[in-house]
């Protein structure tokens, strides 16, 4: 009980000291106007796909239903569907034609628990997998994944090249990793980092017993840091912070584990035959531009897009400059699909 404690006291004064730090340094600075509140995506058809050990996933499906080509988003971790909304109707509005699908990884948003064993990428690969045979219509598809969400997309390479350049037509891997991940230090000075990297593990297990208790997980402020620029939008912030709020402390401490071996560089050689879209923030503290940098070093003829100033939530902080790169690997998409079809 004294160690725990004190390692939850060596936490708080870390990150207090980070979070110290980071307001002197953007003192000087304004506070960006607040963006006006956007409009929600259109509404989506509900789904349901049951994964390969029997996991529940919750699916959304909008736009067309004869689509000209499908767009399925996957999240990040302790996130859900929810935070690509400005992406779904940023695409819908620009083409109509387009279906787009997303879906809540186990243990997160809307879908059904999973046990610690299968708390894995390997296993959201399955589960993308199957949501690809069972909630997306025939045609291509362009797979984007945000941090986790694009691990899941390297990891669906790995075990199903053969989708590549056949089913999958196009790939967008926004703020994620192919391996190297122990290395990060969030921002933080290295030795900070390692205490912090030593403490997680402990802080997340007392949080699932206060969650048994009947405790909610907090969250707050250092989340936020963590995943946002100074300069990001109160709206986006608030979205987010509600997202992590519904994350459970046992999706947390579940999760956290399969990162240390997530190393997946060769598995980018299935994805050179298709059009691909690499997004960052330069000031992202989870998956560092360095991270998408080694991305595009291995895929020389994908696209990479490094946003100044950005943090990890390139998507919501620069949601219209994504979105737009988005439709335009569509359409590199379908044009090196048609190119490719046979002739009769």
């Amino acid at each position: 009980m004294r160690a725990t404690t004190a390692a939850a006291t060596g936490l708080a004064v870390v990150t207090a000291g980070a979070l110290v730090a980071r307001r002197r340094r953007t003192a000087a600075a304004p506070p960006p106007p607040a963006r006006p509140a956007s409009p929600p995506p259109p509404p989506g058809r509900t789904r349901t796909v049951t994964t390969d050990d029997g996991v529940v996933l919750h699916v959304e499906v909008f736009g067309a239903e004869q689509p000209t080509a499908t767009v399925v988003l996957a999240h990040g971790y302790v996130q859900s569907s929810r935070l690509w909304a400005g992406q779904v109707r940023d695409l819908l509005d620009a083409r109509p034609d387009l279906q787009v699908v997303t879906y809540d990884h186990r243990g997160h948003g809307s879908s059904g628990p999973t046990t610690r064993d299968r708390a894995t990428i390997d296993q959201l690969a399955r589960d993308l997998a199957r949501v690809l045979e069972d909630a997306v219509p025939a045609g291509p598809v362009v797979l984007g994944g945000h941090s986790m969400g694009g691990m899941t997309v390297i990891a669906l390479a790995e075990q199903r090249p053969e989708l590549f350049g056949d089913r999958v037509a196009g790939v967008a891997l926004v703020g994620t990793s192919s391996g190297g991940l122990d290395a990060v230090t969030y921002g933080l000075p290295g030795p900070v980092a390692k205490v912090v990297k030593k403490l997680l593990p402990v802080l997340n297990e007392r949080a699932v017993q206060a969650e048994l208790a009947g405790k909610k997980r907090a969250v707050g402020a250092l989340d936020m840091w963590l995943i946002f620029s100074g300069t990001a939008d109160a709206a986006d912030i608030a979205a987010a912070t509600e997202v992590h709020r519904g994350t459970t402390a046992e999706t947390v401490a579940a999760f956290l584990p399969t990162f240390s071996t997530h190393d997946r560089a060769t598995a980018l050689e299935a994805l050179s035959d298709v059009p691909v879209l690499i997004a960052v923030g330069d000031a992202d503290r989870l998956c560092p531009v360095e991270h998408s940098r080694a991305i595009a070093a291995a895929l020389p003829d994908a696209e990479l897009a490094v946003y100044p100033g950005v943090g990890h939530m390139v998507q919501m902080e620069r949601r219209a400059e994504v979105s737009a790169r988005l439709l335009a690997l569509v359409d590199r998409a379908l044009a090196t699909a048609q190119s490719s079809a046979p002739t009769a």
